[in-house]
């Protein structure tokens, strides 16, 4: 009995020890992602700007200013784009010219790292001019029609006037009532400057149009049987012959510029 157990465990198969289970390997970390890269400052572009006209076709010689951070000035081919190169990042103002197109003017604006600028315009055929007049048929000068002409007076010297520098040197003062002065003439006009304190009545130009702008100061302008108030930017017309009268409101005195058409001219 004893030999039959020792024969039995002689012959059964050893028991192998227990192994672990098997472990999944750890995943790898993710690669650290490089930063994007900035645009640099220099970095430029090519416009691609397609003009074509109310049919959709392209027009040739438009004469394209471009102008901004660089300027550039380029012509547009017969078909396809017009390319503009060396555009760098900003705003920009283009012009597109041509003597049979009204001219026009288009605002862009490109930023570094982004796509290249596309523009499509169409430009508008510019309205066809007026025929020339026709000439004149010629007048032949008889002596009674050229001894009947009036003869006009020579020309004055051109001048301008700054209004407020003349005012400052010429400022009317507290003792006169009205001022008068003038500033240019020529021929058979004259422009003077009225500065006015007390009313002005009775105002009469028999042989000149008057035209009278207020260039300071409040008042009121009587023309025949109507009465205005006037102030600085105010017109009238006087109609030679036309009894008007002038007068202040307020504490300034009323700045009158007046161009007498017709009135011959005074010595200055």
């Amino acid at each position: 009995m004893v030999a039959l157990l020792l024969l039995t465990l002689m012959q059964a198969p050893a028991t192998a020890p227990a192994q672990p289970p098997p472990t999944k390997p750890a995943a790898p970390a993710p690669a650290a992602q490089a930063p994007r890269p900035r645009p640099s400052g220099n970095a430029t572009t090519a416009a691609l700007l397609f003009i074509t006209d109310g049919s959709g076709r392209a027009i040739e010689n438009v004469t394209v200013n471009v102008m901004g951070p660089v300027d550039r000035e380029v012509k547009s081919p017969a078909s396809g784009s017009t390319r503009v190169e060396g555009l760098r990042a900003g705003t920009y103002r283009i012009r597109f010219s041509h003597d049979k197109f009204i001219t026009f003017e288009k605002e862009i604006n490109w930023r570094a790292g982004t796509s290249a600028p596309e523009v499509s315009v169409t430009l508008n055929a510019a309205p066809t001019p007026p025929p020339p007049p026709a000439p004149a048929p010629a007048v032949v000068a008889t002596p009674s029609a050229s001894a009947s002409a009036p003869k006009l007076p020579p020309a004055g010297a051109p001048k301008t006037v700054g209004i407020p520098e003349f005012l400052e040197k010429n400022f009317i003062t507290n003792r006169e009532p009205q001022k008068e002065s003038l500033i240019g003439c020529s021929g058979t006009g004259q422009a003077l400057l009225w500065q006015i304190r007390e009313p002005w009545p009775g105002r009469r130009h028999e042989s000149a149009d008057g035209m009278l702008y207020v260039v300071a100061g409040e008042g009121r302008l009587k023309l025949g049987e109507r009465e205005f108030t006037v102030a600085s930017g105010a017109f009238a017309v006087v109609p030679r012959g036309t009894v008007y009268n002038l007068s202040r409101s307020g504490r300034n005195p009323l700045m009158v510029l007046a161009v007498l058409a017709g009135a011959p001219c005074a010595a200055e």
